[in-house]
């Protein structure tokens, strides 16, 4: 027992390792995107014909190379140097197959430990030159590629379609518990599989006129970073010095809506972050149906304000979804701050 808690104790080191290395990506990449935004206005995220358009794509291929970097700095965090250059290419792999961060996360772990276990084998002297340049990054990309290949990629697939057919199956129902559940999915791994599904079905729904569900979805996709941001100046005591300084690129990617601004937070502490984010997106998404407004645009959060039904209602229902989802955020990290301060004072007597 006392080794699986000191497992899990390195495993939360290790994914702090991750963001930290990937704060600045994350920052940068952010940024920019948020200077194009302000700069060209929402038409550069379909254009790069200007300065604004070039600059979003950019920003964009920084944010799209996150779960990769994660999967790279979890790894080199467990094995060291070694690690590194097997969890770059498996990451890529695991983004190719659509599977966000926590595909990151696991690629990370699965590869670091790997290149952990193959650096301890023995190996005869004659061999011992190759181990680091050619036995190890061979095998665990081979071992690390195939299995994510062929143990996540079939699950993730089937997961997605079944979603996707549960989304169609209950879509002509309560419209309130409809639009809960699709923001619920927007923030679950924010731009994973879950993410996708959500998104897909909006959009499907947003060409041919559903626009409560695309409401739902589209308001949503903000929020996470908005709810980390609020929690992070709330709460200073439960964040890193890396995470206080993120809040600030966190809140400027939420109100431009991109939900890559709360993933730091998420990898360094899934347990609080993942549902609180959950609750406050799918609050958000309830509120607005509840409300009856809609916005026939496909502007996210904040930036659709100006174009929905009641902007007073619609502005008011991201509010409540951010605040209640920022307390929750904290009041999970304050019961797992006390039960670590338990533990540490049982351990000692």
């Amino acid at each position: 027992m006392d080794k699986l808690k000191q497992f899990f104790k390195d495993l939360v080191d290790h994914f702090q390792t991750g963001v930290s290395y990937m704060i600045p990506l994350v920052s940068a990449s952010g940024l920019i995107v948020s200077i194009a935004v302000i700069g060209g206005g929402n038409g550069v995220w379909n254009q790069t014909s200007n300065i604004w358009g070039i600059l979003r794509m950019i920003g964009q291929q920084g944010l799209g190379f996150i779960p990769v970097m994660i999967a790279a700095y979890i790894s080199y965090s467990i094995a060291d140097r070694p690690g590194l250059a097997p969890a770059f290419i498996v990451g890529l792999v695991s983004n190719k197959l659509g599977m966000g961060f926590i595909g990151g996360m696991v690629v990370g772990v699965l590869v670091g430990y790997l290149v952990y276990w193959l650096k301890k084998l023995p190996m005869p002297m004659s061999l011992i030159s190759l181990k680091s340049i050619f036995i190890i990054p061979l095998t665990s990309v081979l071992i690390g590629g195939l299995v994510i290949f062929y143990v996540f990629s079939n699950p993730v697939r089937g997961m997605q379609n079944g979603l996707t057919s549960w989304l169609a199956s209950i879509s002509g129902s309560n419209k309130i518990l409809v639009a809960a559940i699709i923001g619920a999915m927007m923030a679950t791994d924010m731009g994973g599989p879950i993410n996708k599904v959500a998104y897909t079905f909006s959009m499907a729904s947003y060409t041919s006129g559903g626009y409560a569900i695309s409401t739902a979805c589209f308001i949503a996709i903000g929020i996470p970073p908005l709810i980390m941001a609020l929690a992070s100046f709330m709460g200073k005591k439960y964040y890193s010095q890396d995470e206080k300084e993120n809040s600030t690129t966190a809140l400027i990617m939420g109100i431009i809506a991109t939900t890559e601004g709360a993933i730091p937070f998420a990898v360094s502490d899934p347990l609080a972050v993942i549902p609180s984010c959950m609750v406050g997106s799918g609050l958000a998404s309830a509120l607005n149906a509840f409300f009856g407004t809609t916005q026939k645009t496909a502007l996210s959060t904040f930036m659709a304000a100006p174009f929905d039904s009641n902007i007073l209602l619609y502005c008011l229902s991201i509010v409540i979804g951010v605040v209640v989802g920022a307390v929750m955020c904290n009041f999970l990290k304050k019961l797992m701050h006390r039960d670590q301060k338990v533990a540490a004072e049982a351990a000692a007597n």
